[in-house]
């Protein structure tokens, strides 16, 4: 038998205060959103021997693989790019411009210092001999890399051999393979990296020959810079001789093109006569009178026009008074007196009167002389507007001929102009080039790399690999964040409990004791810890437990205790025992009874066989006090079943045992009664409706928490509910945070 617990002291009441008396399931969101930094520390101090040998092992494993790896030394080279512009010739007008830097070009520069090709510039600078140290093919295989030899032959189930070697077909020859050897095991020695956001870029070289990476590392830099320089030089001279071959094609063109322009000046004034200048002002000149021309006949027009307009509208004398000619103005005036003085006869004089006949006679004359005067001015204007019509029609037709002059000249002119424009096109073109050759022969002589060399890499003094320290330090580092991660995720994942407080908020039950593990082979060895380690801390979580008990039952004479849990192997029975001999020695007479009849193993253990059981009694065989027992040395009772377990598991009924429950209370004090797990069987939910108080057993970090759930649901539904939990089986040593637990007298 493997039972026992520790205890944490402290308010039983716990998460359940303040709570329905029917809400003591778990409620899960009460576990899920609630993270300790305690339950954290023990989690991870349960679990401190799985943490220590995580991390020594991976401390070790880093050691030894450190140890055993050649030592390789690093040198460093610094290289920086200038960006300042030296304007010996115009930096626009240069063959290769400097370098405008930027992060894209600075990565693409980086890039370049680690290309094969400048490491193959190096390896021969340098001599490939000098490279033997770091071949492959000439070092001798490391144990690990013989058996992933080995390993891969035996999968491939074709050896590699040199029968096998010599027969495969190879595109390289032997110099062009030792090459590639070496530089893929120098390129994996290089590291190039930009520092910080300046422009220098800095090289290290790691190989296990100190002197070798101090030579790689300053020629790298030189042949970076070498190269550039070489590349500048060689644009310029490509440029150099392109610019001299096109200005000499541009020579011979301008020559060319002029001479064809000033022939082609020389025929146009030989066909013109005169200059286009002069044909120019005549042609503005006769522009301007064929303008007035115009004008003019345009104003006599709408002079007629208006004359014509009022005699048809108003008549003769209405448009005589629209006339400025003296006569005109004459006759108008003699024609108003007459009319004034007709006005003045006529109110004493008749018409037919000789002097009022007389002023129509004059009058009308005066209307015959403004009519005739009238049509004479009509007339003159008609022959004006003739005259100005037949003058416009002349300038028209000289316009007409210089225009066709100048248009002729134009079309001859035409040519000119573009033979000009290509000729000053020609001219300018030439005069380009010509400056151009003569700055990119200056470029050729001035070229500068836009990288110089910092700081000149040194032979190392000491081995920068391995780093035994720091790797094994790493490792230590590692393994023990991997112990405590593993820890975390057990303990995320694990299924019990392990704290009282966890216990407490998830049922809502306080939790009267934890009782600390134990290793009991047999029912006496539980009774023998309580005689003989009296004050041991699993006798002072049983006195804790009883001292609970007696504190929140009622103050009856007798009173019965039922002892449940979810599952077997909970310390249910260790517990009963334990519980009733720390009553019997304070001095109550107390009873065990043990109704777990398809597990009992009391009946055997504490009590002769022969003696009859809680069987015979269920049948009417023998009275109740004829199967109690006292157990000695010890001071408690004993009643259980032994050879007719069957029988009393299917004869078994609650009147029974309400009656007998009943009848014990008559003769003890405690009555401690050991059930069936919950889950189990449903033999102990009859009986826990007789009983005054219940126990509800939890196995520290074993029982799971659905069971714990389903197990007291199972109560609730029953309309039961446990006094408290006891957390049974506890670990001491595992959890820093139990208090008392070398605590003995």
């Amino acid at each position: 038998m493997t039972d026992g617990s520790f205890a944490r002291g402290g308010n039983f009441e716990g998460a359940g205060a303040g709570r329905r008396p029917d809400q003591f399931w778990i409620e899960a969101e009460d576990l899920n959103d609630r993270v300790e930094l305690d339950r954290v520390f023990r989690a991870v101090w349960r679990r401190k021997w799985m943490i220590a040998l995580i991390t020594v092992l991976l401390t070790a494993i880093f050691f030894g693989t450190t140890v055993v790896q050649p030592s390789k030394y690093t040198s460093r080279a610094t290289v920086v790019l200038d960006a300042r512009e030296q304007q010996v010739v115009a930096a626009q007008d240069q063959v290769v411009s400097d370098l405008k830097l930027n992060n894209s070009i600075l990565e693409s520069e980086v890039a370049l210092l680690r290309s094969t090709a400048l490491l193959e510039v190096v390896i021969r600078r340098i001599g490939i001999n000098r490279f033997d140290i770091i071949d492959p093919a000439l070092a001798k295989p490391s144990l690990l890399d013989r058996i992933t030899t080995r390993l891969g032959s035996l999968v491939s189930n074709s050896p590699d051999t040199p029968e096998n070697a010599t027969t495969r077909p190879s595109l390289l020859t032997p110099e062009e393979r030792r090459m590639n050897r070496i530089t893929i095991a120098l390129n994996r020695g290089i590291q190039i990296a930009r520092m910080g956001d300046s422009y220098v870029i800095q090289i290290s070289v790691t190989t296990t020959d100190p002197e070798l990476s101090m030579l790689v590392a300053n020629t790298l830099v030189e042949s970076y810079i070498d190269a550039q320089l070489e590349e500048r030089k060689r644009v310029a001279e490509s440029a150099t001789r392109w610019l001299a071959e096109q200005v000499a094609e541009r020579r011979e063109e301008v020559v060319s093109i002029e001479g064809d322009v000033e022939a082609l000046k020389r025929t146009q004034l030989d066909q013109s006569g005169s200059s286009v200048e002069v044909l120019e002002q005549q042609l503005a000149e006769m522009n301007q009178q064929l303008a007035i021309a115009r004008s003019e006949r345009a104003t006599e027009m709408a002079r007629l026009k208006q004359i014509n307009a009022v005699v048809d509208s108003q008549g003769i004398t209405a448009a005589a008074e629209t006339q400025t000619s003296p006569y005109i103005s004459s006759l108008r005036a003699s024609r108003s007196e007459l009319i004034r003085e007709d006005a003045r006869l006529a109110g004493t004089l008749g018409p037919e009167h000789s002097s009022r006949r007389k002023i129509a006679s004059e009058l009308e004359e005066v209307n015959r002389s403004i009519d005739a005067e009238l049509r004479n001015v009509i007339a003159s204007h008609e022959n004006e507007v003739e005259i100005l019509r037949t003058r416009e029609a002349s300038l028209q037709s000289d316009v007409d001929r210089l225009e066709e002059r100048l248009s002729d000249i134009a079309t001859s002119s035409l040519r000119l102009r573009q033979l000009e424009r290509e000729a000053e096109a020609a001219r300018s073109s030439y005069e380009e080039l010509t400056g151009r050759l003569g700055e990119i022969r200056a470029q050729t002589e001035i070229q500068r790399a836009e990288a110089k060399m910092v700081n000149v890499a040194q032979i190392p003094g000491g081995p920068s690999s391995p780093r035994v320290k720091l790797m094994t330090g790493f490792g230590a580092t590692l393994g023990l964040t991997l112990g405590v991660v593993l820890a975390l995720v057990l303990e995320l994942f694990r299924t019990g409990f392990v704290q009282s407080a966890e216990l407490e908020r998830a049922t809502g039950l306080p939790v009267l004791s934890i009782i600390p593990k134990e290793k009991f082979q047999h029912p006496y060895s539980v009774l023998r810890r309580l005689g003989n380690q009296h004050f041991s801390l699993f006798a002072e979580r049983i006195r804790q437990l009883r001292t609970m008990l007696t504190i929140r039952v009622s103050r009856e004479s007798s009173h019965s205790i039922l002892v449940i849990s979810s599952l077997p192997d909970e310390g249910k029975t260790a517990t009963s025992l334990a519980l009733a001999q720390t009553y019997a020695l304070s001095g109550k007479k107390t009873i065990l009874l043990d109704l777990d009849t398809r597990r009992s193993t009391l009946h055997s253990s504490l009590r002769d066989s022969k003696i009859p059981d809680l069987a015979d009694y269920v049948v009417g065989k023998v009275p109740l006090n004829k199967v109690c027992v006292q157990v000695r040395p010890f001071q408690f009772w004993v009643a259980g079943t032994g050879k007719h377990k069957a029988l009393m598991a299917d004869s078994v009924s609650l009147p029974v045992i309400e009656n007998m429950v009943a009848e014990l209370k008559t003769q003890f004090e405690i009555i401690i009664i050991d059930v069936p797990p919950v889950l189990a069987v449903s033999d102990g939910l009859p009986i826990a409706s007789i009983v005054d108080s219940i126990l509800y057993l939890v196995r520290y970090k074993k029982t799971p928490r659905k069971s714990v759930s389903y197990g007291l649901a199972a109560l609730r539904n029953a309309g039961l509910k446990p006094a408290g939990i006891v957390l049974t089986m506890a670990e001491i040593d595992a959890d820093p945070d139990v208090y008392a637990g070398d605590y003995t007298y």
